[in-house]
C-alpha cells in the first residue's frame, strides 16, 4: 500500500465505507449524548449526597463519550471530508488528481479546523456559563443555609435568654420575698431603730420590684395608722386636745415618732399618678408636729389633722374630703391639685400655701388666713369664707370668688372686692345670713 500513488490511495479509501460508518456512529453518539444531557436537567436533592455524586458521574460520562465521539468525527472529516465534499474539484476530466487538489484539500481542512475551534470556543463559553450558574446556585444555597443557621441561632439564643430571664426572675422573686419577710419582721419590732430599718428596706424593695409597690404601700400605711392610735393615750376626752403637762388649759404640738414619719414620707415621695393611693382614711394626726412631711397622693378622707403643724408639708394631689383641719398650720405647704371638698379649715393658717388647681368647693374656711397664697385655678364653689383673709392671694379671679360664699367680713384683694359682681354676691350672701343667722356652714354637711 506504500507503493500506491495518490489516485490509487483515494480509490482504495473510496472502495471501503469504514470512515462513513465511523462518522455516522460518532454523529449518532453525539446526538444521543445531547439528548441525554437535555433529559438529565433535573436538579438532585442537595441534601442527598448520593444523588449529587450520581449526577456528577453521569456528567463526566457524557463529557468523555461526547468528547471521544466528537474527536472521531473531527478526524474522519479532517481526513476524508475533502474527498467526500470536494471530489468533483479534486479530479480532472481523465479522473486524475487536479493540480489544485492540494490547495483545495488544505483550504477545506483549514475551514474544518476553524469550525472545530469555533465549536470548542462555544463549548468553552457554554461550560463557563454553566459553571458560573452552578457556582451562583451554590452561593445562593450557601446564603440560604447561612440565613437558616442564623435564624436557628437567633431562636436558640432567644430561647436561652428567655429561659435565663425566667430563672433570674424566679431568683429575684425569691430574694425579694426573703427581704420582704425580714423587713416586715423589723416593722413589727418594738424598737424604733428596727422599725426604721424595716421601713427603708421596704422602700428599697418598692424601687426594685414595681409589682410589689401597692402591697408595700398598704403595709406602710397600716403601720402608720396603727402607730398613730398609740399617740393619744393621754387624750383629754372632754376637749379632744392633748394637754400640756405644765398648763392643762393650753395645747401643744407633739413630735411625730421617727418611724411613723419615715413610713409616711416613704409613701409620699414614691407616689406617682400611676400608683394607687395610700389608704390613711380617718387617721388621727391632730396636734402633731408634721412639718415638711410628704403625704402626696394619700387618701386622707375624714382624717383628723386639727391643730397639726403642717408647715412646708407636701400634700400634692392628696384626697382630703371632709378632713378635719381646724386651726392647723399649713403655711408654705404644697396642696397643688389637692381635693378638699367639705374639708374643715376654720381658723387654719394658710399664708403662702400653694393651692393651685386645688378643689375647695363647700369647704369651711371660716377665719382662715390665706394671704399671699397661690390660688391659681383654685375651685371655690360654695366655699364658706366668713371672716377669711384672702388679701394678696395670687391667681385669685372674680370668676372663682363669685362662686364662693363671701361676706362683708371676707377680706379680698382690692381690685376683686371692688368688682360689681363681687359686691352683688356679698349682698346676696349677707341677706341669706340675716334670714338664717346660723346656717349650715360648708364642711359641716350632715351625713
Amino acid at each position: 500500500m506504500a507503493s500506491m500513488n495518490p489516485a490509487r490511495l483515494v480509490d482504495w479509501i473510496e472502495s471501503r465505507d469504514l470512515p462513513a460508518t465511523a462518522l455516522t456512529v460518532a454523529v449518532l453518539v453525539l446526538a444521543a449524548v445531547l439528548v441525554w444531557a437535555r433529559l438529565d436537567r433535573t436538579k438532585p436533592d442537595e441534601n442527598s449526597e448520593d444523588e449529587v455524586q450520581a449526577r456528577a458521574k453521569r456528567r463526566r460520562t457524557r463529557v468523555i463519550v461526547g468528547g471521544t465521539a466528537g474527536t472521531i468525527a473531527f478526524i474522519v472529516l479532517l481526513i476524508w471530508g475533502p474527498w467526500w465534499i470536494e471530489d468533483h474539484h479534486l479530479r480532472d476530466k481523465n479522473g486524475d488528481l487536479a493540480s489544485s487538489a492540494g490547495i483545495i484539500v488544505t483550504g477545506f481542512r483549514t475551514m474544518l479546523v476553524a469550525i472545530a475551534a469555533g465549536g470548542l470556543t462555544a463549548a468553552g463559553l457554554y461550560y463557563t456559563r454553566e459553571k458560573h450558574q452552578l457556582e451562583r446556585e451554590q452561593f445562593q444555597h450557601i446564603q440560604e443555609q447561612f440565613a437558616e443557621n442564623q435564624r436557628q441561632f437567633e431562636r436558640t439564643l432567644r430561647e436561652t435568654q428567655d429561659r435565663d430571664e425566667r430563672q433570674n426572675q424566679l431568683t429575684r422573686e425569691g430574694q425579694v420575698t426573703g427581704r420582704y419577710v425580714e423587713a416586715v419582721k423589723l416593722l413589727a419590732s418594738t424598737e424604733p431603730s428596727e422599725n426604721l430599718g424595716g421601713i427603708y428596706s421596704l422602700e428599697r424593695i418598692m424601687k426594685d420590684s414595681h409589682r410589689d409597690h401597692g402591697a408595700i404601700v398598704d403595709v406602710l400605711a397600716g403601720f402608720a395608722f396603727k402607730s398613730s392610735l398609740n399617740l393619744y393615750e393621754n387624750l383629754d376626752e372632754s376637749t379632744g386636745f392633748i394637754p400640756a403637762a405644765s398648763d392643762p388649759g393650753q395645747t401643744r404640738s407633739i413630735p411625730l415618732p421617727l418611724a411613723v414619719r419615715a413610713a409616711i414620707n416613704v409613701i409620699g415621695r414614691n407616689w406617682t399618678p400611676d400608683h394607687g393611693r395610700a389608704d390613711l382614711r380617718e387617721i388621727r394626726l391632730s396636734y402633731l408636729l408634721l412639718t415638711e412631711i410628704d403625704l402626696s397622693g394619700a387618701e386622707l378622707r375624714r382624717a383628723d389633722l386639727r391643730g397639726a403643724n403642717l408647715r412646708e408639708a407636701m400634700l400634692v394631689s392628696t384626697q382630703m374630703v371632709r378632713a378635719k383641719l381646724e386651726e392647723s398650720d399649713l403655711q408654705g405647704a404644697n396642696l397643688t391639685s389637692a381635693y378638699l371638698k367639705w374639708a374643715r379649715l376654720s381658723e387654719a393658717r394658710m399664708n403662702e400655701t400653694v393651692l393651685e388647681k386645688a378643689d375647695l368647693s363647700k369647704a369651711n374656711l371660716f377665719g382662715a388666713r390665706l394671704r399671699r397664697a397661690n390660688m391659681t385655678d383654685t375651685v371655690l364653689d360654695d366655699a364658706y369664707l366668713l371672716e377669711a383673709d384672702l388679701r394678696d392671694a395670687v391667681g385669685l379671679t372674680v370668676q372663682r370668688v363669685v362662686r364662693a360664699r363671701i361676706y362683708e367680713s371676707t377680706k379680698l384683694p382690692e381690685d376683686i372686692a371692688a368688682d360689681p359682681a363681687i359686691v352683688a354676691r356679698i349682698a346676696t350672701c349677707e341677706r341669706l345670713r340675716l334670714r338664717n343667722p346660723d346656717p349650715q356652714p360648708a364642711g359641716e354637711d350632715p351625713e
